[in-house]
């Protein structure tokens, strides 16, 4: 055996140069680098799979594929053939009138909006704004700043030359046009009942929840006043608040209204708390008819938990200002009130009616409800695919709601498109196919009442339990999916902060359902001012 070596002692063995260290910034450099990329493609991930998610929830996802389509398949625009633009012109400033005009190219179109309003508002909030649960102004998206590639006029449209093409506003303003879209929406409805019109407050306009906020905060004021003069039977009728209207937004005031009683003015107000009183008036057997007949007895029975006296099958026969006179079973009744609410319903517009009567019975146009249209939204009596009408001014025979006009406005849109354009005047066009999602009304206390429609929401080849759904309500043994309760609730919340136009408006309502949440709804407004010495 060889002899094994002596290891070489410690103190003995070769010293070794230290390892050259890098420099430390560029080691901090190079560490952030890195961040910044994972950052980047997590933040660019996160945004793309947010606008898709947005397009699909508002049914936009066909945009990618018909950009494509004109990049890469060889669809020529006007401009790219230096051709003059066709010139389209928009009356309103609603959600079909919107939602049309979001779908049209910019290089095939010139665009020109024409409303009263300068903005869209979303209508399905106003309700909250009336007792501070959200602003107006967080409910309302600007039209220069939603679709800027359009020209707007804030003018009001008189009349309209449909031999020459030719739309007259206000302040001597003439539009010609290639395609006039109408879509001027309704007004409250009446019926022709004496004192209504004079003495009610409506919730229809941004202008209409303003009003009422205003006036309930007031009238507030005034009961309190009253009480330390010691006007009981004053303070009475003027915390006596009455609703016209069993539909969606009849219910969805009272139940916001209640819940503004029960969780603010009672704390504020204490000394008069106990005389806030709210009525529902319906001249129908049932609340929220549109519904299934349980879902109105539920709802009925909800409200008057919170103290909301509803009384079902009661007709208004007249208003003045200080009493609203019903006829029910038992005879006519008289009701004091301090504010009355008229949501029972809309109805044409001046505009609207004089456009009927000028087409004329002789050409198609018989309804006293509205311009009556064909399958493809082409209004009755006009020239093939020049005129349409959208929304709750067009007759079609689908319920006058913001869920009908979205989808109109997309499906004329499309139809507006390149590779489509023939359908504008082809009589076997594809008609239009309202897809009805559901209907939801909040009802207070965090509550909600929710039908949503199965074949809307549950696509096949997901899961058993979702095809056997499909299938039963294809087959009419599930008609509805009813979700009632916080459930409803949170569909209802979830449902309409995901419809809103824009970032800015989904930052501004979360922030306003925040601070009510953590604060409270305020009791006043600045639109008040000061009380004037009497």
């Amino acid at each position: 055996f060889l002899p094994v070596p002596a290891p070489f002692p410690p103190s003995s063995l070769p010293a070794r140069a230290p390892a050259p260290r890098p420099d430390l910034s560029k080691r901090m450099l190079r560490k952030l680098a890195r961040r910044t990329r994972n950052v980047a493609i997590f933040g660019g991930v996160a945004y793309a799979g947010i606008v898709v998610t947005d397009m699909m929830i508002n049914d936009d996802l066909d945009d990618i594929s018909y950009w494509y389509k004109k990049k890469f398949y060889g669809y020529k625009s006007s401009m790219a053939q230096k051709q003059e633009l066709k010139k389209v012109v928009i009356l309103g400033s609603g959600w079909g009138a919107l939602s049309f005009a979001r779908k049209l190219d910019p290089n095939e179109y010139a665009v020109t909006i024409v409303s009263p309003r300068p903005f869209f508002f979303y209508t399905p909030l106003l309700v909250g704004s009336t007792t501070g649960v959200v602003s107006p102004g967080a409910i309302i998206e600007p039209i220069r700043d939603n679709i800027p590639q359009c020209d707007f006029l804030r003018v009001n449209c008189k009349d309209i030359d449909m031999e020459k093409k030719k739309v007259f506003c206000d302040a001597e303003v003439t539009l010609d046009y290639d395609h006039l879209v109408i879509a001027v929406g309704a007004q409250p409805n009446t019926f022709g009942i004496p004192g209504v019109q004079e003495h009610s407050f409506f919730l229809k306009e941004i202008e209409h929840g303003r009003k009422l906020r205003k006036e309930m905060l007031d009238i507030i004021e005034r009961a309190d006043v009253a009480f330390a003069a010691g006007k009981l039977d004053k303070v009475k009728k003027m915390l006596n608040f009455i609703v016209v209207g069993g539909g969606p937004t009849g219910v969805e005031f009272c139940g916001e209204f209640s819940d503004f009683i029960q969780q603010d003015l009672i704390r504020r107000y204490p000394k008069i708390a106990p005389y806030f009183k709210v009525t529902l008036v319906e001249a129908l057997p049932g609340l929220l008819t549109m519904f299934d007949k349980s879902v109105g007895k539920y709802v009925q029975e909800h409200l008057e938990s919170q103290g909301v006296e509803v009384k079902l099958n009661a007709m208004v026969k007249k208003v003045d200002k200080d009493n609203i006179y019903l006829r029910d079973k038992s005879g006519e009744t008289a009701l004091e009130y301090g504010i009355m609410v008229w949501v029972a319903g809309v109805g044409m517009r001046p505009f609207t009616k004089n456009l009927v009567e000028k087409i004329g019975k002789e050409k198609g146009q018989t309804d006293r409800r509205g311009l009556l249209v064909d399958e493809c939204l082409r209004v009755m009596g006009t020239p093939l695919g020049e005129v349409f009408a959208i929304g709750d001014c067009a007759v079609s025979g689908k319920p006058p709601t913001a869920q009908v006009a979205f989808q109109q406005g997309k499906y004329l849109g499309r139809m507006f498109r390149l590779g489509c354009q023939h359908s504008i005047t082809d009589p076997g066009a594809p008609p239009f196919s309202y897809l009805h999602q559901g209907s939801m009304a909040y009802i207070g206390k965090a509550e909600a009442a929710t039908e949503l429609n199965p074949n809307a929401l549950i696509k096949l080849g997901r899961s058993s339990v979702t095809d056997h759904l499909w299938w039963r309500s294809l087959y009419g043994e599930v008609d509805q999916l009813r979700v009632m309760g916080f459930m409803g609730f949170a569909i209802w919340r979830s449902v309409y902060f995901s419809k809103l136009f824009s970032s800015r408006n989904r930052w501004s309502v979360a922030s306003d359902w925040s601070k009510t949440a953590m604060f409270g709804r305020p009791a006043s407004s600045s639109a008040q001012g000061t009380c004037e010495a009497e």
